[in-house]
């Protein structure tokens, strides 16, 4: 990935789930990372809410993914994507956090993690949902959500 963004990818399971990779970039920082998730929850609890105008501060639209506990909450988070109103005047602030997996306890002090985060448009996000939508069906490879420029 070359320009300032979000660049998503689906590789669909036998199950009905799939891996979701995300790659994010911004100046000089990039990273990447990966979590499963059920493509129609994807559509109902993070795609729709990306309809929203304005978008919420206090509960922005939220992807998040990782190893679940047993509160239905997560004990790693391994990928979070969350778009949320920057200023007055439009522009959405999208940060993403991308973290490596900790198979077990002892592994966890060599977890690397990255926050990445960029500013974009309302027009971005809302061609971001549709072809995210359409990489969740198998109709595109993947989802692009670029930067604006500062």
């Amino acid at each position: 990935m070359s320009a300032e963004g979000l660049r998503v990818v689906y590789k669909p399971d036998e199950d009905g789930t799939g891996e979701i990779i995300a790659t994010a970039k911004s100046g000089d920082f990039a990273a990447q990372g990966s979590a499963w998730f059920n493509p129609d929850r994807v559509k109902a609890f993070f795609l729709a809410n990306l309809q929203a105008f304005p978008l919420a501060s206090a509960n922005p639209p939220m992807l998040e993914g990782g190893y679940p506990n047993r509160e239905g909450g997560l004990d790693q988070c391994h990928l979070r994507i969350s778009i949320q109103p920057y200023n007055t005047r439009g522009a959405l602030v999208v940060r993403v956090d991308l973290a490596s997996p900790a198979y077990n306890a002892g592994h966890a002090e060599l977890r690397n993690s990255a926050t990445i985060s960029f500013l974009t448009e309302y027009a971005a996000v809302a061609g971001f949902a549709k072809q995210f939508s359409q990489v969740l069906d198998g109709k595109k490879d993947e989802a692009v959500l670029e930067a604006s420029a500062n």
